[in-house]
C-alpha cells in the first residue's frame, strides 16, 4: 500500500502534467484550476493541499520547462572548445523554440505572467545563465576578446528571444528558420577574435 509521502507525489505528478499540458496548449489565461484538476483526476483540496493558487502552479511548471531546455542544450551542445560549445547552444535554443508550446510556456507567458524580476531571476539560473557561462568560457580560450559578460549575454539572449518570436509569426516558420539561424551565427561569429595571420614568407 502506497504511502501518504507517494500519494502526494503522485498527486503532485499529476496536476503537473495536467498543468504542463494545459499551459501549452492554451495559455495561461484560457486555463483554469477548474481544467487542471479536471484534466489531473483530482479534487480542488489536492489542488490547495501542493499550491497557493494558479500562479503558483504555473511557476513550478515554467521552472520545470526552463530545467528541461538547459538540459535539451546542454545535450546539444555536445563537446568542443568553448566557442563552438556557446554557438551550439544558441542554435540549439533556436531549434527547440520551434515548438510551439516551448515557446508560448517560456517566452510569451513567462514574463507576463510571472513578472519582469521573477521572470529574469529564473532566465539568469538557466538559458540566460548558459550563456553567460560560455561567454565566459570562451573569454578564457582566448576566443572571444575580454569584455563585461553580462551586456553581452544579455545582447545575445535578446536577439535569441526575439528572433524565435520572429519565426513564430511566420506563415512557415520552418522555411525561415535557415536564414535566422544564419544571421544568429554571423553575429556570435564577429565576437570571435582572429588567429594572427602568419608572416608572409
Amino acid at each position: 500500500m502506497a504511502t501518504q509521502e507517494e500519494r502526494s507525489a503522485a498527486s503532485l505528478a499529476k496536476l503537473m502534467a495536467a498543468a504542463r499540458s494545459l499551459f501549452r496548449a492554451h495559455g495561461y489565461a484560457e486555463t483554469s484550476v477548474d481544467d487542471i484538476t479536471r484534466a489531473a483526476e483530482l479534487t480542488k483540496g489536492a489542488f490547495y493541499h501542493h499550491f497557493t493558487d494558479k500562479k503558483a502552479i504555473f511557476h513550478a511548471v515554467y521552472e520545470e520547462g526552463e530545467d528541461q531546455l538547459l538540459a535539451d542544450i546542454m545535450a546539444a551542445c555536445g563537446h568542443g572548445d568553448p566557442f563552438s560549445m556557446l554557438k551550439g547552444g544558441c542554435l540549439a535554443f533556436l531549434d527547440l523554440m520551434m515548438d510551439a508550446g516551448t515557446q508560448r510556456l517560456l517566452l510569451r507567458e513567462g514574463p507576463s505572467v510571472l513578472g519582469w524580476d521573477v521572470w529574469r531571476e529564473v532566465c539568469a539560473r538557466h538559458s540566460l545563465g548558459l550563456i553567460t557561462a560560455g561567454i565566459r568560457g570562451a573569454i578564457k580560450a582566448g576566443q572571444i576578446r575580454p569584455r563585461p559578460m553580462e551586456p553581452l549575454a544579455a545582447t545575445i539572449y535578446g536577439a535569441l528571444t526575439e528572433a524565435a518570436r520572429y519565426l513564430a509569426q511566420l506563415d512557415d516558420p520552418a522555411a525561415g528558420l535557415a536564414s535566422v539561424r544564419a544571421e544568429i551565427e554571423g553575429m556570435l561569429d564577429a565576437l570571435r577574435t582572429q588567429p594572427e595571420q602568419a608572416p608572409a614568407a
